[in-house]
């Protein structure tokens, strides 16, 4: 009995030795399983950024098709952001490195009011979306070293980055669309880095169009205030300088012009004044011509008849010895003289 009683004792310590074993083997694998999880769920990347809009992105061709995922990019900075007036930086792949891109929700009343001031883009007041929308959201963007991959212009390079701003109708989360921007007075384009006023000799604003896939496509104007420039609508916008062979270039046009307008101005000076020696050489010769026939006139008079003179009351006249008609006097006063 005392044998039996003991081998049961052993038995029933033995079987609690083993569950508290496999307890803290349990305790064990739950602790590893819980670090494990915890572990990788830090590294995971943040849900903003989508590896298949990466993918897109990379395939990109044309300035357009850029636009468009850099808008799907800062919408997704939207998805859990829901204040109004607020500015946004979407966060960017890696092979984007140097683009930034921010965005802002506004009401359209909001905008018509106050306008938009934000980053380099100074949207002013009374200005209204088209068609007009509920809510929309501006996506602004600067290429950065990326601009002159996109951007090029025949004859001039680019000095500064090329900076953007698109407009979005969001009032419908499911049916987000672009739309055109009216404003009463032109948005004004800010470039921080050019402030020199000896610049606005040589540089020059350019545009490009929003909804333009062409690459060339570009509009040049004068910059009119040191890194300002102005637009009439959504786009891209930057600041340009004519390269060296073709200021060269110009400078031979603007030559030749210079040459070209002094020798027609010559011309015509010289046909004046050809002109003008020969009117005054025509009344000249008409004027002598008109002096010799006098002259040829009185010298054929002195050279006719001699008439033979007589005195009449003092006075010594002409008298010819053959007259058709006799003289008379109503006044007799020859008959006077003669007969005195």
């Amino acid at each position: 009995m005392p044998f039996l009683a003991h081998s049961t004792l052993k038995n029933i310590l033995f079987k609690k030795t083993t569950e508290i074993n496999m307890n803290f083997k349990s305790l064990i694998c739950c602790v590893v399983f819980l670090l494990h999880t915890n572990l990788f769920s830090s590294t995971s990347p943040p849900s903003p950024i989508n590896i298949i809009s990466t993918t897109s992105i990379l395939n990109v061709t044309l300035p357009h098709s850029l636009t468009q995922s850099l808008e799907d990019l800062a919408l997704k900075t939207l998805t859990n952001q829901h204040h109004t007036g607020a500015l946004y930086r979407a966060v960017l792949p890696k092979n984007l490195t140097g683009i930034e891109v921010s965005i802002v929700r506004l009401t359209g009343k909001s905008l018509w009011n106050t306008g938009a001031r934000f980053s380099n883009v100074l949207i002013p007041a009374r200005s209204v979306s088209v068609p007009p929308a509920r809510r929309v959201a501006i996506v602004y963007q600067n290429l950065g070293n990326w601009s002159n991959h996109w951007y090029t212009v025949p004859g001039y390079r680019l000095i500064t980055s090329v900076l953007g701003f698109r407009v979005l109708d969001v009032s419908d989360q499911d049916n987000v669309r672009e739309i055109s921007l009216k404003t009463k007075n032109p948005v004004k384009i800010l470039f921080r880095d050019l402030s020199d006023e000896k610049m606005l000799s040589r540089v020059s604003c350019v545009s490009f169009k929003a909804q333009n896939e062409d690459k060339e496509a570009a509009r040049i104007s004068r910059m009119i205030l040191p890194g300002v420039c102005y637009g009439s609508s959504h786009g891209d916008y930057s600041v340009v300088e004519p390269l060296e062979k073709d200021k060269k270039k110009k400078k031979k046009v603007a030559l030749w012009r210079t040459w070209w307008w002094l020798l027609m101005v010559g011309l015509v000076l010289g046909f004046g004044v050809l002109w003008f020696l020969g009117l005054v050489c025509t009344l000249g010769l008409r004027i002598l011509r008109t002096k010799k026939i006098q002259v040829m006139m009185d010298r054929e008079a002195n050279d006719g008849e001699v008439f033979k003179t007589r005195w009449v009351c003092g006075s010594k006249m002409p008298s010819a010895t053959v007259t058709r008609t006799l003289p008379e006097s109503e006044s007799g006063i020859f008959e006077n003289c003669s007969n005195g």
